[in-house]
């Protein structure tokens, strides 16, 4: 119930953001907006404001729409034609239309700057361990080293640090990174393999690079329990503090995370502490497509205090806050068309798409984690619907650019009989993706 509220809260602050910007510009490009709808079907709320426009908020919470003055949806008065939307020039039409997406990315630059405004909290980027003859060797990296950037930009947390890292590994190369050692300051070179395609992305770059970090040990504490995943179906619950597993005891999270992956589809019996009692459930993790077994559970990360010496805060000014942030936003669109692209060609399985339910599940535990996590989902969400929407596919804002850019070409609109079946065939193309997503959203429901 909790994870379906945040995602009816998500939707409606990503829909409101992207139906905003069709109507801001449009009003500003001097169309009559009639309707402004959050939702679908049935209105539970509806009031016509001071501008003539109706504001709804309807019963099915997965879109909306603006709808605007036009010639063609019906017979308009004479002194209200300067105010149609067929009738404005095409740049302005465009424009209208670009809007909406626009204003999903401008939400999410703002999500992020908040985010970096604020800090993530983090634990400093120190080496633990290099391995022979790897590239941290290779490098000259020694235990006892923190690394302050990577190629100028400051990693103070080793989040940040991997995420570095991680961008440079798309093309490969050689990245300069600034250390710490015995108080003074030095630059290393590290050499990082190419990653050819999002399938051969390693799980664990740091690993491949041969530089193992100092980290600190989790308590074995449940934060987050996926709805009807397999810590759900045996009846762990946010709070379980993990004692043992099959006699084996668990002392730290990454113990407890090591034998969930090495035991898929065999029942374990589990000993949790909940509020002072004891309890023995049975859970049986799922076999993924890599062969190891998950659950859906998450650590709580706040049950552990971090050891002083190893707190980090990443953090930037106002200014540099922006900077980073559309940083950020460009670097996730490239990733979810990247992402996109590879579904369509084959490169990453279809499986990894996700619907309604796969969103109402991602906007809880991130709920769950804090309010950084959840306003870093929403920046995650309002990218990749603005992107979506962009998509050539009649029916989306994507189809319709296309059009005006055959109109353009023409020096004319394409006739409306030929939009009029475009419409239906990307109305076709949306509900047939829509449904496969739902598919995919029940097979991972029922862990098929």
């Amino acid at each position: 119930m909790q994870s379906f509220l945040f995602f009816i809260f998500s939707l409606a602050i990503i829909i409101t953001v992207h139906e905003y910007g069709h109507f801001w510009v449009a009003r500003r490009c001097g169309v009559k907006v009639l309707k402004f709808s959050i939702g679908f079907g049935k209105p539970i709320w509806q009031k016509i404001g001071q501008d003539g426009t109706k504001y709804v908020l309807a019963m099915i919470p997965l879109g909306g729409y603006v709808k605007m003055l036009d010639e063609r949806e019906g017979e308009v008065p004479k002194e209200d034609l300067n105010q149609t939307f067929n009738r404005k020039s095409l740049g302005s039409r465009v424009a209208i239309v670009f809007a909406g997406p626009i204003a999903n990315l401008l939400f999410a630059v703002f999500a992020y700057w908040l985010i970096f405004v604020t800090g993530i909290a983090g634990i400093k980027p120190i080496v633990s361990q290099v391995e022979i003859s790897s590239p941290a060797e290779i490098a000259q990296l020694l235990p006892g080293d923190e690394i302050h950037s990577v190629n100028g930009n400051k990693t103070p947390t080793l989040a940040s640090f991997r995420n570095a890292l991680a961008q440079v590994a798309e093309v490969g190369g050689r990245v300069e990174l600034t250390i710490e050692k015995e108080g003074e300051q030095q630059q290393r070179s590290l050499i990082i393999p190419q990653q050819t395609t999002l399938a051969d992305k390693p799980t664990n770059l740091l690993k491949q690079l041969g530089l193992i970090p100092v980290l600190y040990q989790l308590r074995p504490v449940v934060g987050a329990v996926v709805a009807n995943k397999a810590a759900d179906a045996g009846g762990l619950r946010v709070g379980d503090v993990i004692i043992s597993s099959n006699s084996q005891v668990v002392t730290h999270w990454a113990e407890w995370v090591n034998i969930i992956r090495d035991s898929p589809n065999q029942l374990l019996d589990v000993e949790i502490q909940r509020q002072g009692v004891r309890h023995t459930l049975q859970i049986m993790p799922i076999e993924t497509e890599g062969k190891i077994g998950v659950i859906g559970a998450g650590v709580d990360v706040s049950a552990t205090i971090v050891p002083e010496e190893l707190e980090a805060e990443l953090r930037f000014g106002p200014l540099s806050s922006l900077l980073e942030a559309i940083k950020m936003t460009g670097e996730i669109s490239f990733i979810t068309i990247k992402s996109f692209v590879g579904i369509l060609l084959g490169d990453i399985s279809s499986k990894n798409l996700g619907g309604p339910i796969a969103i109402a599940q991602f906007a809880g535990t991130s709920a769950d984690r804090g309010l950084i996590s959840f306003i870093s989902f929403l920046a995650v969400i309002s990218i990749s619907i603005g992107i979506l929407n962009l998509f050539p596919i009649p029916i989306l804002d994507g189809g319709h650019l296309i059009m005006y850019f055959f109109e353009w070409i023409r020096g004319k609109p394409l006739s409306e009989e030929v939009q009029l079946k475009s419409q239906k065939v990307g109305l076709v193309l949306l509900l047939t993706l829509m449904l496969f997503a739902f598919f995919n959203d029940l097979l991972r429901l029922f862990g098929l």
